[in-house]
């Protein structure tokens, strides 16, 4: 293309032929123009110029094709400012960045000196540079957005691997940590990312690949730990700008992770693995090829006694002790020990079978036994019992194999404590069949339908009067017949019926002794599990007000055990009612714990020596002593002692000669019952309805 203006110009400009010249800039890659100064007039534009202003003419105010001609101001908002700057040739050359609508120009200015020195014209390059613009918003607002972050955060170049930016929030962060770092937090722009890495080939490797993010890592330096998040930043058109690290100090945070793991996973007083552990321990040994494992339930036998006894703070301390003493005998690493909760233990025997199971329960048992030193001085004693289950032999779900676990241990305790069982199918049988008595029992209880009063006679030895009757619970079912107390007494207990049972039996004994014309009393045994909650109380009163039985002509006949369930409040309770007038009985006395000390902690009214010990009494020199001593202990208290279990004539003469007060048994009374339930009774048994059992009422324990 040839240029008038151009080709005008004089022959020695810049060494340069005028042809030559213009050919030059026409051959440019890049948009050209030339200006003229005088009038500040555009005097020629290549063919790039040309095109690369058409490519943008719907942005521009002015026609690109008659831009030769076109004053410069059109390329300026401030033409004063523009000519100035292009008059001034100190002031060149000179960029300049010029936005047309949603498209940038950045426009480079150049100085054509003439021969002389002199500048006369201007050579304008110009590049379209609204992705550069673009580019740049991006960035800037990526920093001033990171700016304001409340987290530490760094750019790194990824091509030098320096950190090219850092916000306050970093700064503020590295502080905690400077002296682990070997330079300060202000001198770290311009530092490599290495100095946060032991492998910093590795880092280095990771950054330079946009592909290996979002990357997280966690880096310890000394005794801290921080957390590395590195993002890839991207511009619009998608471009990999460079890396974003975001920091934080973990340390703490980690040791609250921790406590939190412990604390969900582990039992807070012992240490050892709790329910939800143990549950993930069994359940993932039972998802391996061919599970063998073996379970073992323990309860300790005579906690609650020395929890009660010592308070609760000796309590945690013996359960530490336990705890250790289980850890002390299951060293495997296939051994999980657990704290199912208070003193309920287990303990998972992964590739275990029933012969190590027993092998283990054995020692157990007997480490259990042995005393355990408390507080440096305190010798406490304690028992476990023990059930197993086994698989696969036993089941092969962790829901079958910890039920029957627990019947296992359930018939451990029924065995007398203190030893183990290992699970059999009859365990399961009587299980399930106390849960379809149970049942039987709710309705018949809620219905108040089949359960009666029997009364025994406790009759002064000297006098021959009766001076009480025992009133004795009995239940007969129209299938089952009359089942025993002895078998549904401690079902009743164990499910919380016996509340209601035992508020039924106070109302209906002392409603029947009201129609007594020998003006005895009425004894009415009370449950352990009654005693101590202060709805005993409640009933005692209410009975007495619908009644209208004298106080006086109501005991209640309580166990050594029920004392041991709960000292403080039973006592407590039994003082209440005391005062009321009732009097209290100590039944079967000498078979339970601390018996001189229920004693003097409480005025009993009355001591009902054991049974076992009267009818034993006449071929046992031992239990005659037990009877004798009894009777004088009664005598120096000034309490009356009955003699319980009198079957013959020979009891009767032993319990005299001894000096025992009164006495109860076969040899002057069986239990009968009221007169309102005879006729009722005798109809049961004239229809044989006694069932399967084929049983009749019986004297046994009553609620």
């Amino acid at each position: 293309m040839s240029c008038p203006h151009l080709d005008s110009l004089p022959a020695d400009h810049g060494a340069i032929e005028p042809l030559s010249f213009a050919t030059m800039l026409e051959a440019l890659p890049v948009g050209a123009m030339t200006c003229e100064l005088r009038t500040f007039t555009i005097d020629y534009a290549n063919a790039c110029a040309l095109r690369l202003l058409h490519a943008i003419r719907d942005s521009l105010d002015f026609d690109p094709e008659k831009i030769v001609g076109t004053c410069i101001d059109v390329f300026h908002r401030q033409p004063g400012y523009q000519r100035g700057l292009l008059s001034d040739p100190d002031a060149l050359p000179h960029k300049a960045r010029i936005r047309f609508g949603k498209e940038w120009l950045d426009l480079h200015i150049h100085p054509l000196p003439d021969s002389q020195g002199r500048v006369v014209r201007v050579l304008l390059v110009l590049v379209i540079a609204t992705a550069d613009v673009a580019k740049e918003n991006v960035e800037y607002k990526l920093l001033r957005m990171i700016g304001d972050m409340p987290m530490a955060v760094m750019t790194v170049d990824p091509s030098t691997f320096q950190i090219t930016y850092m916000n306050e929030s970093s700064k503020e962060t590295l502080s905690q940590i400077e002296n682990l770092l070997p330079v300060k937090p202000d001198a770290l722009l311009g530092q490599t990312i290495d100095i946060f890495h032991r492998h910093p080939e590795h880092q280095r490797r990771l950054l330079s690949d946009p592909a290996n993010l979002p990357h997280r890592a966690r880096i310890k330096l000394g005794p801290e730990v921080l957390d590395l998040q590195v993002s890839a930043v991207r511009d619009t058109d998608g471009d990999y700008i460079g890396p974003m690290l975001t920091w934080s100090v973990i340390t703490k945070q980690l040791a609250a992770e921790a406590r939190i793991h412990q604390l969900a996973h582990y039992d807070t007083l012992t240490g050892l693995a709790n329910r939800a552990t143990f549950r993930e321990h069994l359940e993932a040994a039972l998802q391996r090829p061919q599970p063998c494992l073996a379970l073992l339930f323990i309860d300790l036998d005579g906690f609650k006694l020395v929890n009660d006894a010592n308070g609760h703070l000796v309590g945690d301390a013996l359960l530490k002790r336990v705890a250790d003493r289980l850890r002390e005998h299951c060293p495997e690493p296939d051994v999980t020990v657990a704290c199912l909760g208070g003193d309920e233990f287990a303990i998972l025997i992964q590739g275990g079978d029933a012969h190590a199971a027993i092998q283990l329960a054995e020692i157990l048992v007997a480490a259990l036994v042995a005393p355990f030193l408390v507080e440096g001085e305190r010798r406490l004693r304690l028992g476990a019992s023990i059930g197993i289950a086994v698989a696969p032999l036993h089941g092969a779900g962790s829901e079958t194999l910890l039920s029957r676990a627990d019947i296992a241990l359930y018939a451990a305790k029924a065995a007398g404590k203190n030893t183990f069982r290992v699970f059999q199918e009859e365990m399961e049988r009587r299980i399930t069949w106390r849960l379809r008595l149970e049942a039987k029992l709710r309705l018949a209880v809620e219905a108040k339908d089949g359960l009666f009063l029997f009364y025994q006679p406790i009759t002064d030895i000297v006098t021959g009067q009766v001076t009480a009757r025992e009133g004795l619970i009995r239940w007969h079912h129209p299938v089952l017949g009359w089942i025993s107390p002895a078998e549904f007494i401690p079902i009743a207990e164990e499910s919380r019926l016996i509340d209601e049972i035992g508020t039924w039996v106070l109302h209906r004994a002392c409603m029947d002794a009201m129609t007594w014309e020998d003006g005895a009393s009425v004894a009415v045994n009370v449950s352990p599990r009654q005693l101590g909650t202060g709805r005993l109380l409640e009933a005692v009163v209410a009975a007495l007000l619908a009644s209208r039985l004298p106080p006086q002509r109501l005991e209640l006949e309580v166990t050594e055990s029920a004392l041991l369930n709960d000292q403080v409040d039973g006592l407590g309770e039994l003082r209440r009612i005391h005062s009321l007038g009732v009097r209290i009985a100590l039944d079967d006395f000498g078979t339970g714990f601390s018996s001189l000390a229920h004693l003097r902690a409480f005025p009993f009214d009355k001591i009902k020596i054991d049974g076992s010990f009267v009818r034993d009494a006449t071929s046992r020199p031992d239990c005659a002593a037990i009877v004798g001593v009894v009777a004088d202990l009664g005598r120096r208290l000034g309490v009356k002692t009955v003699a319980e279990g009198v079957e013959t004539e020979a009891h009767l003469a032993l319990v005299t000669a001894e000096g025992c007060n009164e006495i109860q048994g076969y040899l002057l009374g069986r239990p009968e019952p009221s007169a309102r339930d005879r006729a009722a009774v005798a109809s049961l048994n004239a229809r044989g309805a006694a069932g399967r059992r084929g049983e009749t009422p019986v004297d046994g324990e009553a609620a």
